[in-house]
Protein backbone atom coordinates (compact mmCIF):
# COMPACT_ATOMS: atom_id res chain seq x y z
CA UNK A 1 0.00 0.00 0.00
CA UNK A 2 1.60 3.28 -1.11
CA UNK A 3 1.50 6.46 0.96
CA UNK A 4 -0.98 9.17 0.05
CA UNK A 5 1.14 12.32 -0.19
CA UNK A 6 -1.76 14.69 -0.07
CA UNK A 7 -1.84 13.81 3.57
CA UNK A 8 -4.18 15.52 5.94
CA UNK A 9 -4.17 15.59 9.69
CA UNK A 10 -6.86 12.99 10.03
CA UNK A 11 -4.93 10.50 7.90
CA UNK A 12 -1.78 11.18 9.91
CA UNK A 13 -3.67 10.62 13.17
CA UNK A 14 -4.91 7.31 11.82
CA UNK A 15 -1.32 6.29 11.02
CA UNK A 16 -0.26 7.36 14.50
CA UNK A 17 -3.08 5.47 16.21
CA UNK A 18 -2.41 2.34 14.17
CA UNK A 19 1.39 2.27 14.25
CA UNK A 20 2.58 4.03 17.43
CA UNK A 21 1.97 1.02 19.75
CA UNK A 22 3.89 -1.21 17.33
CA UNK A 23 6.76 1.27 17.08
CA UNK A 24 6.82 1.58 20.87
CA UNK A 25 6.99 -2.20 21.26
CA UNK A 26 9.68 -2.50 18.57
CA UNK A 27 11.79 0.21 20.22
CA UNK A 28 11.24 -1.21 23.71
CA UNK A 29 12.36 -4.66 22.56
CA UNK A 30 15.54 -3.14 21.12
CA UNK A 31 16.40 -0.78 23.98
CA UNK A 32 14.65 -2.18 27.08
CA UNK A 33 13.87 1.40 28.01
CA UNK A 34 10.37 2.87 28.04
CA UNK A 35 11.87 6.37 27.89
CA UNK A 36 13.83 5.56 24.72
CA UNK A 37 10.80 3.77 23.26
CA UNK A 38 8.55 6.80 23.86
CA UNK A 39 11.20 9.12 22.43
CA UNK A 40 11.48 6.85 19.38
CA UNK A 41 7.72 7.02 18.76
CA UNK A 42 7.76 10.81 18.94
CA UNK A 43 10.75 11.19 16.64
CA UNK A 44 9.47 8.61 14.15
CA UNK A 45 6.15 10.33 13.68
CA UNK A 46 7.70 13.79 13.48
CA UNK A 47 10.02 12.54 10.78
CA UNK A 48 7.18 10.68 9.04
CA UNK A 49 5.13 13.90 8.96
CA UNK A 50 8.06 15.77 7.41
CA UNK A 51 8.71 12.98 4.91
CA UNK A 52 5.08 12.79 3.89
CA UNK A 53 4.86 16.50 3.28
CA UNK A 54 8.27 17.06 1.68
CA UNK A 55 9.32 13.90 -0.14
CA UNK A 56 7.85 11.62 -2.72
CA UNK A 57 8.76 8.17 -1.40
CA UNK A 58 7.41 5.04 -3.01
CA UNK A 59 7.10 2.82 0.07
CA UNK A 60 4.46 1.43 2.32
CA UNK A 61 3.65 3.25 5.52
CA UNK A 62 4.86 0.27 7.53
CA UNK A 63 8.25 0.00 5.79
CA UNK A 64 8.84 3.73 6.05
CA UNK A 65 7.88 3.84 9.74
CA UNK A 66 10.14 0.96 10.68
CA UNK A 67 13.02 2.24 8.58
CA UNK A 68 12.76 5.57 10.43
CA UNK A 69 12.39 3.73 13.74
CA UNK A 70 15.55 1.70 13.16
CA UNK A 71 17.70 4.77 12.46
CA UNK A 72 16.05 6.71 15.27
CA UNK A 73 16.83 3.96 17.78
CA UNK A 74 20.46 3.94 16.70
CA UNK A 75 20.64 7.72 17.07
CA UNK A 76 19.04 7.59 20.52
CA UNK A 77 21.38 4.85 21.68
CA UNK A 78 24.37 6.91 20.55
CA UNK A 79 22.99 9.99 22.32
CA UNK A 80 22.37 8.00 25.50
CA UNK A 81 25.86 6.49 25.36
CA UNK A 82 27.44 9.93 24.90
CA UNK A 83 25.33 11.38 27.71
CA UNK A 84 26.35 8.60 30.10
CA UNK A 85 29.99 8.92 29.07
CA UNK A 86 29.87 12.68 29.71
CA UNK A 87 28.26 12.16 33.13
CA UNK A 88 30.85 9.53 34.02
CA UNK A 89 33.69 11.85 33.05
CA UNK A 90 32.11 14.67 35.02
CA UNK A 91 31.70 12.42 38.08
CA UNK A 92 35.32 11.30 37.83
CA UNK A 93 36.46 14.91 37.77
CA UNK A 94 34.28 15.75 40.76
CA UNK A 95 35.60 12.75 42.69
CA UNK A 96 39.22 13.67 41.93
CA UNK A 97 38.68 17.23 43.20
CA UNK A 98 38.90 17.86 46.88
CA UNK A 99 38.85 21.01 48.99
CA UNK A 100 42.43 20.17 49.90
CA UNK A 101 43.35 20.90 46.29
CA UNK A 102 42.27 24.52 46.76
CA UNK A 103 44.21 24.71 50.00
CA UNK A 104 47.39 23.32 48.44
CA UNK A 105 47.03 25.55 45.37
CA UNK A 106 46.68 28.64 47.57
CA UNK A 107 49.60 27.48 49.70
CA UNK A 108 51.74 26.99 46.60
CA UNK A 109 50.67 30.35 45.18
CA UNK A 110 51.58 32.06 48.45
CA UNK A 111 54.97 30.35 48.54
CA UNK A 112 55.65 31.28 44.92
CA UNK A 113 54.68 34.92 45.55
CA UNK A 114 56.94 35.00 48.62
CA UNK A 115 59.86 33.68 46.54
CA UNK A 116 59.24 36.21 43.75
CA UNK A 117 59.04 39.08 46.26
CA UNK A 118 62.55 38.22 47.46
CA UNK A 119 64.04 38.71 43.97
CA UNK A 120 66.03 41.84 43.18
CA UNK A 121 63.64 44.47 41.80
CA UNK A 122 64.78 44.21 38.16
CA UNK A 123 64.61 40.37 38.15
CA UNK A 124 61.17 40.50 39.72
CA UNK A 125 59.96 42.99 37.10
CA UNK A 126 61.36 40.90 34.22
CA UNK A 127 59.89 37.68 35.60
CA UNK A 128 56.46 39.24 36.14
CA UNK A 129 56.42 40.65 32.60
CA UNK A 130 57.41 37.26 31.21
CA UNK A 131 55.12 35.00 33.21
CA UNK A 132 52.14 37.16 34.15
CA UNK A 133 51.99 39.55 31.18
CA UNK A 134 53.11 36.88 28.67
CA UNK A 135 55.61 39.19 26.97
CA UNK A 136 58.40 37.75 24.84
CA UNK A 137 62.04 38.30 25.74
CA UNK A 138 62.34 40.86 22.95
CA UNK A 139 59.23 42.75 24.10
CA UNK A 140 60.54 42.87 27.67
CA UNK A 141 63.98 44.01 26.46
CA UNK A 142 62.42 46.80 24.38
CA UNK A 143 60.14 47.88 27.20
CA UNK A 144 62.95 48.02 29.79
CA UNK A 145 65.69 49.18 27.39
CA UNK A 146 67.92 46.20 28.10
CA UNK A 147 69.29 43.38 25.93
CA UNK A 148 67.34 40.19 25.20
CA UNK A 149 70.26 38.24 26.65
CA UNK A 150 69.87 40.06 29.98
CA UNK A 151 66.17 39.19 30.00
CA UNK A 152 66.98 35.55 29.26
CA UNK A 153 69.62 35.41 32.02
CA UNK A 154 67.32 37.04 34.61
CA UNK A 155 64.46 34.64 33.82
CA UNK A 156 66.85 31.67 34.04
CA UNK A 157 68.08 32.87 37.46
CA UNK A 158 64.50 33.43 38.61
CA UNK A 159 63.39 29.93 37.56
CA UNK A 160 66.41 28.33 39.26
CA UNK A 161 65.64 30.21 42.47
CA UNK A 162 61.97 29.20 42.32
CA UNK A 163 62.82 25.52 41.72
CA UNK A 164 65.32 25.51 44.57
CA UNK A 165 62.96 27.25 47.02
CA UNK A 166 59.99 25.03 46.09
CA UNK A 167 62.09 21.89 46.42
CA UNK A 168 63.28 23.03 49.83
CA UNK A 169 59.69 23.86 50.79
CA UNK A 170 58.45 20.42 49.72
CA UNK A 171 61.27 18.68 51.60
CA UNK A 172 60.45 20.65 54.72
CA UNK A 173 56.77 19.70 54.50
CA UNK A 174 57.66 16.02 54.12
CA UNK A 175 59.99 16.08 57.12
CA UNK A 176 57.38 17.53 59.44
Amino acid sequence: MGINYSLNIQTFEEYYDQWSPKVFQYAFNKTRSSYLAEETVQRVFIKLWKNLNEKNIDATVESQIFCIARTTILDLIKEEYNRKKLLQTENELIQRYSPQDDYYAKQLEGTLQHIINQFPEKRKQIFMLSRYSNLSHKQIADKLSISSKTVENQITLALKAIRKALLLSILMLNLF
